[in-house]
């Protein structure tokens, strides 16, 4: 990390403990090493890590910081951590750097615009998703306006790394690391589709592209490949290679793949743009509170469901619907009664920290959030003769979020979707809300 102009010490470097979506405490501060700091005279500047939390003194006053630097053991990493969605990855011809795993900043220089350099290995492609190309070679620059979209970005390099442009509404790029064979053309080809789908049901273009970090990965022993990560303006996809998609793969197969990838793009609006209390500002040295989950998981599914539904024809779009909506009724019937019995708003709480950890919350919630979506969409579009829906909410919404950078809190979200269609549903919130 380099200040231009020096900073004044003292300072304070801060290691994120978890990211935006992931509902956890992921402590990667555990996987610095060989930290320094350096001075504008180049000198050594005392550096030592507080008893607790992820932060790092820096200096004394009266001096200037030029340049902090660390290590990231990245290997020891995805040792320990048994998420592949929350690791970042390196392998003999591959890097895949998640931002939040390897990115510290300044305690209160992180709304500051930040320049990022990339320095590859010879002739290694390099693909940062700040500024995504399919040439690049051995290094890459990239700016960000602040840390969190440094952070909730991603980088790839090497050998092995393949990138693929897919042109459309909004440009789409494939950078695909895969350990077994792989099709980029199909996997470019429902990307692409749940991508347009997607942007046609929210109507706006709020990102230039967007980027797939594709994984295609040989399991570890004890480590889990079933989740997913949206960020601001792509998708971490960290699968296991049975989860790749060739020409021999099933339609059921292509169908879950598709959802996936909606799911996930769904979430570059909804929260990422529309979003209510406890997500933004976000807090990165411990897992916020947050008592929305419920809307940033399972309305954002339930927008995933409206918009590949929006693609097939009537007959198939409402047994598509009508399918994914049982089977989130069949988590619910399937839940431990002391789940089932939770508030929502306490659920969510726990859902916070709990989501992948426990996924019986995790499922738990996003299905009542998308069952709850699902009853407001079918009054709204009973109430108004099929002329408003819930779209209009969520956009809305995100016009909101655009105007004003302020969170909705639980109790105005009602009267949003009243102010957004005309449709009173305040009995339906508050049934789902109290419901035990």
């Amino acid at each position: 990390m380099k200040f231009s102009p020096a900073i004044a010490a003292p300072a304070v470097l801060v290691i994120p403990r978890n990211y935006p979506g992931g509902y956890a405490l992921v402590q990667y501060d555990s996987f610095i090493e060989n930290h320094s700091a350096v001075s504008v005279s180049d000198g050594q500047l005392v550096m030592h890590k507080e008893a607790d939390g992820p932060r790092w003194d820096v200096g004394v006053r009266g001096e200037s910081i030029s340049r902090i630097e660390y290590e990231v053991n990245i290997e020891r990493m995805e040792q320990e951590l048994r998420d592949a969605i929350d690791t970042s990855k390196v392998r003999p011809r591959y890097v895949g750097l998640l931002g939040y795993s390897v990115f510290g900043y300044v305690d209160g220089l992180e709304t500051r615009a930040v320049e990022l350099e990339i320095e590859a290995p010879q002739s290694w492609p390099v693909f940062t998703t700040l500024a995504p190309v399919t040439d690049a070679k051995n290094s890459a620059s990239a700016k960000a306006p602040n840390y969190y979209a440094l952070a909730d970005s991603q980088i790839m390099m090497g050998p092995d790394l393949r990138v693929r442009a897919f042109p459309g509404k909004i440009p789409l790029f494939l950078a695909a690391y895969a350990e077994n064979e792989e099709d980029l053309a199909l996997e470019g080809k429902l990307a692409r589709t749940a991508l347009d789908r997607v942007q046609s049901y929210f109507g706006t273009t709020p990102f230039l592209q967007y980027s797939v970090q594709l994984e295609l990965l040989n399991p570890r022993p004890d480590h889990d490949y079933g989740f997913s990560q949206e960020h601001l303006d792509s998708g971490t996809f960290s699968l296991a290679i049975s989860r790749a998609i060739t020409p021999r793969s099933s339609e059921r197969a292509r169908q879950s793949s598709l959802f996936n990838y909606a799911h996930h793009m769904a979430h570059c609006w909804i929260p990422k743009r529309a979003y209510g209390e406890g997500y933004l500002p976000f807090t990165w040295e411990m897992p916020p509170v947050i008592d929305t989950v419920w809307f940033n998981e399972g309305f954002g599914r339930y927008a995933a469901i409206q918009a590949l539904a929006a693609g097939m024809s009537r007959a198939e779009g409402k047994s598509f619907r009508d399918q994914q909506l049982a089977d989130l009724r069949t988590v619910l019937e399937e839940a431990p009664q002391f789940i089932n019995q939770m508030p929502l708003l306490v659920l969510s709480r726990e859902a916070s920290f709990m989501y992948t950890r426990d996924f019986r919350i995790g499922q738990n919630i996003f299905a009542r959030g998308a069952l709850m979506a699902a009853e407001i969409d079918d009054r709204i579009q009973s109430r108004t003769n099929g002329q408003k829906s819930l779209r209009d909410v969520f956009r809305y919404l995100v016009e909101h979020n655009l105007r004003s950078p302020r969170a909705f809190k639980v109790d105005e979200l009602a009267g949003m979707c009243r102010d957004a269609t005309g449709v009173d549903v305040h009995d339906i919130f508050e049934r789902w809300m109290t419901a035990k």
